[in-house]
């Protein structure tokens, strides 16, 4: 869980930083936004690989790569800018290049999370465990946000890269020395026949389309608050990320109530939509639009513990559930690396610029990605109907 969370800080880390690395290596908006989604990128197109290689090494190993990569990634991150002049220009080039590895080490350690922690559990706990799994990111997210000021403050974020590369470093050392951990198989075989199944691509939709929801929504809600006349956007955005949280939390203990995973991801798919409406919508108050974004977010944190839970059952056997969770990983980061910019461009091109009536537009993308949502859970109920697993 650690693990994970240590994933969540990297994207987190990012926001609060923006502004002031785009002043320190003169980066345009363009340029920022590419620095900070690197890392979704990596996982929208390496995703299903690490899920193979993840299942090919065993959990224990893939994860504990995975954070030595992340690790790596900091390290080279905080060695931009000591390259000024030449071809490399003013070195911001590092700091992409450290986010690409991070992506990477990204990949590997959370599509082994749910493998590992499925070989660790009994089967009946397994609704419950992959539910609070499903918060790693939230977490992370919220703790990036809340932290990486004051320690950017006190130790530059140079330093932050450092200490952040130390944390993740350990956590990899403590992985590959956990008893319980270790007694677990390791290397398997690839299995390419799980990328032929229904389910796994339908699991992954329903997280994408939610993910594209989430990451818009958190992305831009501070410049959308300050825009709308409400001061402290970046802490309302704090407690929205945190709400995402309480809403696994539910669905961890819906689910081990045995209320249908499909039927969570259809309602709140929905739900998110018509959310999106009012957070985006013209003439509503600022407070009234971070209620509704808070309910979104909350509400939405039940489709990641929803989704995550029903990956084993999409498996057909345990060698194939990092597979499973590696199509999951892939498709949802490219709903996640694609959420921020679409709306952005249904702002600054179709909305008339970034004024109130500019934002209005983007109302349509959330609402047109929670009926998608609905429909992959409808389909996902006859998949799982068919394979006798609806619950």
């Amino acid at each position: 869980m650690l693990a994970g969370i240590a994933c969540g800080l990297q994207v987190g880390k990012m926001p609060p930083l923006l502004d002031g690395l785009r002043a320190e290596f003169a980066l345009g908006m363009v340029g920022a936004g590419l620095m900070a989604s690197a890392y979704n990128l990596i996982g929208g197109g390496l995703g299903i690989l690490g899920g193979m290689v993840s299942d090919r090494l065993g959990g224990r190993h893939a994860q504990a790569l995975g954070l030595g990569l992340l690790g790596l990634g900091n390290l080279i991150g905080a060695q931009a800018g000591y390259v000024q002049a030449g071809y490399f220009g003013n070195g911001s080039w590092l700091l992409v290049a450290g986010r690409l590895v991070e992506g990477i080490g990204f990949v590997l350690t959370v599509v082994a999370g749910p493998s590992l922690i499925a070989r660790l559990i009994r089967p009946e706990q397994s609704k419950l465990a992959l539910g609070l799994w499903a918060n790693y990111m939230p977490l992370g997210v919220a703790l990036g946000l809340l932290l990486t000021p004051p320690l950017s403050a006190w130790l530059g974020w140079r330093g932050l890269w450092l200490a952040m590369a130390g944390m993740l470093l350990l956590f990899a050392l403590a992985l590959l020395l956990s008893p319980a951990i270790a007694a677990q198989p390791t290397r398997r075989k690839i299995q390419l026949s799980a990328l032929a199944q229904a389910g796994p691509w339908l699991l992954a939709g329903c997280f994408a389309f939610y993910a594209l929801q989430w990451f818009a929504i958190i992305t831009w809600l501070p410049s959308y608050l300050n825009s709308a006349g409400l001061a402290a956007g970046n802490y309302g955005t704090i407690l929205v990320v945190l709400a995402n949280v309480l809403g696994g939390l539910c669905a961890a203990l819906l689910m081990q109530r045995g209320v249908a995973r499909w039927l969570i991801i259809a309602c709140v798919s929905t739900i998110m939509g018509l959310c999106g409406l009012m957070i985006f919508g013209p003439g509503i108050a600022g407070s009234t639009k971070l209620g509704f974004a808070f309910l979104a977010s909350g509400l939405g944190g039940m489709i990641p513990a929803a989704v995550l839970a029903s990956v084993p059952l999409h498996a057909r056997k345990p060698e194939e559930i990092a597979t499973v969770n590696g199509v999951v990983v892939q498709v949802l980061n490219l709903g996640a690396f694609l959420g921020p910019p679409a709306l952005a461009l249904l702002v600054t091109q179709f909305g008339g610029g970034s004024g109130q009536d500019g934002w209005g537009r983007g109302r349509w993308l959330l609402l047109l990605a929670g009926l998608i949502g609905l429909g992959l859970a409808l389909l996902l109920r006859r998949t799982e109907k068919l394979k006798g697993s609806s619950r």
